[in-house]
């Protein structure tokens, strides 16, 4: 393979390749499942391992434990390609192997690698000679390098190879993000020298930049594209709230933004509660606790952590002043219970907190397309969750939407009006904006402008 400089290789076109043999997936959580049902539809047959009995058991059986568009139909169409079991013999003919379990977050968002070490250690002595093992879990600056001394003294003999991929999924996204990425980073023990063959048939199977790089750079860029990210959300976050301060539209300057090739089309602009979900997070906490390791100022990091923890009074600012100013104990609507559209994860999910928050103060009507009932923490009886949005309106004194399922935005505005008791929409998402503006008789506000100018739209 021809280098185009020392920090890219360029792959082109996938070729034809003998993928006859199995490559190997150890951990059957989100991560795995995604990359190794991908790594099937791609051509070449998958064998996915994974201490969880009970998660090789509904596989087995067919039944999909998560929500991703699109994957669902790839597995049943790839099945016959695919073998899944708790016996890690299964890998010792896999000259391919990776890790893919989701590294679990504890109550601060830090991330706990010791699910991974497990697997690893459990996957080293069925290792072949010449195996690559290729870690794409989200582990900390200087996981991998220590990683290999721990498999070389676990084996002395083996011959192996251990490469750090750098897993950019996102939750409702996964399936587009895994087959289509923007570029493939990979972390090396030397990042100038060719990849090992079996991974270099395998990434040429993508029509996307390959970035070999030392192991810390590479454990580092994925902290470094969540960190951006989340400054993003926040900055968006602060000047949407100005809007409404100084009577400015932010869904107005948006568009100037991302025709800005210097922040772009994709950019994170759209105001939120903050962020949520769990990955950005844990980033978040282990590049500043990193940063207080190696005696680095993580002032900026840390006022990011502080103006997220504070976004989500945006809600309860609302509600105090729309609705509990003028109703004693309101019904209230709430639409989405997942962090955000196309997924089930509830994982620092906004809406359950609001929930835990209102419980004692309003009658709750819950709707979510995907995610079962949940137990909240302290509530006997559970809100009532209910089996349509429509549902959810029948007498309410107001509608707060926390997540963007597509469907919100397809409800009949005069609905508001007419199964709502006071059609106040609270939309934290901007789902409902087409809908709502201009509906006569809805008292409609939403993220960026000032409540003056959303209220006189729809009132």
């Amino acid at each position: 393979m021809d280098l185009e400089d020392d920090s890219e290789r360029r792959i082109g076109l996938p070729r034809r390749v003998n993928m006859a043999e199995q490559t190997g997936f150890v951990g059957l959580s989100h991560l795995g499942l995604v990359s190794s049902i991908c790594w099937a539809s791609l051509g070449g047959p998958v064998v996915g391992v994974d201490v969880d009995e009970e998660a090789v058991g509904r596989l087995n059986r067919q039944t999909f434990p998560v929500h991703e568009p699109g994957l669902e139909e790839r597995f049943v169409r790839h099945r016959r390609s695919m073998t899944f079991g708790t016996d890690f013999t299964l890998l010792e003919e896999c000259p391919l192997v990776f890790i893919a379990r989701d590294v679990p977050t504890d109550e601060k968002n830090a991330g706990d690698v010791a699910v991974v070490l497990d697997l690893v250690d459990r996957v080293v002595p069925h290792l072949r000679a010449g195996a690559v093992l290729v870690v794409m879990s989200q582990v900390p600056v200087g996981f991998t390098r220590a990683l290999r001394e721990r498999i070389r003294g676990a084996r002395p003999d083996l011959a192996f190879e251990l490469i750090y991929w750098v897993e950019t999924l996102i939750f409702g996204n996964a399936v587009e993000r895994c087959l289509h990425p923007e570029r493939v980073i990979l972390g090396c023990l030397e990042p100038k020298a060719p990849l090992p063959g079996v991974l270099e048939a395998g990434v040429r199977r993508f029509d996307a930049p390959v970035l070999p790089m030392r192991y810390e750079s590479a454990e580092l860029a994925k902290g470094a594209v969540n960190i951006l990210l989340y400054a993003s959300v926040s900055c968006a976050n602060t000047l949407s709230e100005l809007c409404e301060t100084v009577g400015a539209d932010w869904s107005e300057i948006v568009p100037a933004l991302r025709m800005d090739k210097r922040i772009g089309g994709s950019a994170y602009l759209r105001p939120s509660l903050g962020v949520a979900g769990g990955n950005l997070e844990r980033d978040l906490s282990s590049l500043r606790a990193l940063c207080r390791e190696n005696g680095v100022d993580s002032a900026l990091l840390d006022s990011l952590k502080d103006y997220n923890a504070g976004r989500y009074e945006w809600v309860l600012q609302r509600l105090r002043r729309l609705v509990f100013e003028d109703v004693a104990h309101p019904t209230i609507g709430i639409w989405g219970l997942a962090y955000k559209k196309n997924t089930h994860s509830t994982k620092d999910s906004f809406s359950l907190r609001l929930i835990q928050d209102l419980r004692d103060r309003a009658t709750l009507r819950i709707y979510d397309p995907v995610v079962p009932a949940v137990k909240i923490e302290g509530s006997d009886p559970a809100p009532d969750r209910v089996e349509s949005p429509e549902e959810a309106l029948a007498g309410a004194d107001a509608l707060v939407i926390m997540t963007d399922w597509d469907e919100f935005a397809a409800i009949d505005g005069r609905k508001l009006v007419d199964e709502m008791r006071r059609s106040v929409v609270i939309d934290c998402v901007g789902v409902l904006e087409d809908v709502c503006l201009g509906v006569e008789g809805v008292q409609y506000v939403s993220m960026g402008r000032s409540p003056d100018a959303a209220e006189g739209g729809g009132a």
